[in-house]
């Protein structure tokens, strides 16, 4: 998980799961697209399964092209805590650059996504990474009535939100800094006011 590579001598570089195959021409397909727009420094194909996959945690975990210098300058390294994946596509945001999932291009997930930890871990990240609570419980409700997703499922990511909330001492439902933790509430503070208000004018 602590995928580690400072010492890079390329400009882009891949993120793979071991449960993943991929098209002859996808790495090529997506650098393309990463050459012609600089400021965009995480991008990936579309996974053939997508259990769970929104576009606010996309681009995918695996399958994902990486800017070298823009992983140098976020520490070259995986931080290992619950949220990890998102971690990055949110510190990309915080500095005013672009991740995105190209649904034209595809690779064979072989297995469900959330399948090692059945959503737990995904219910914690949503603590680690400074969510607003209304935010999350909508993310909740969401799964839990989702027809791709076991409702236990749910369940699961609801306990490992709670277990987060009230504290543990495990290092790996560590918090992460405070500015990227204050950044990810004030964006989703924000989208919640844009539906409350897009409510209101119905």
């Amino acid at each position: 998980m602590e995928a580690e590579a400072s010492g890079l001598r390329s400009d882009f570089f891949m993120i793979s799961g071991d449960d993943c195959s991929y098209a002859e021409n996808y790495v090529g397909f997506l650098i393309s697209r990463m050459v012609a727009d600089p400021r965009l420094v995480v991008s990936s194909g579309r996974p053939s399964s997508s259990l769970g996959l929104s576009r606010e945690h996309s681009p995918s975990g695996s399958g994902r092209i990486v800017n070298s210098r823009f992983w140098r300058e976020v520490g070259a390294k995986y931080p290992v805590r619950a949220g990890w994946e998102s971690w990055l596509l949110y510190a990309a945001s915080q500095k005013g650059l672009k991740v995105k999932l190209y649904d034209d291009v595809a690779f064979d997930l072989l297995q469900p996504r959330g399948t090692r930890h059945q959503f737990v871990y995904w219910g914690a990240a949503m603590v680690t990474l400074g969510y607003h609570p209304l935010y999350a419980l909508g993310r909740i409700a969401k799964n839990a009535v989702s027809p791709t997703i076991a409702p236990r499922r749910a369940i699961n990511m609801a306990r490992g939100y709670l277990e987060a909330r009230l504290g543990s001492n495990d290092s790996f439902l560590s918090p992460f800094d405070a500015s990227l933790r204050s950044f990810v509430y004030q964006q989703q503070a924000y989208r919640l006011a844009s539906i409350v208000e897009s409510v209101g004018r119905r």
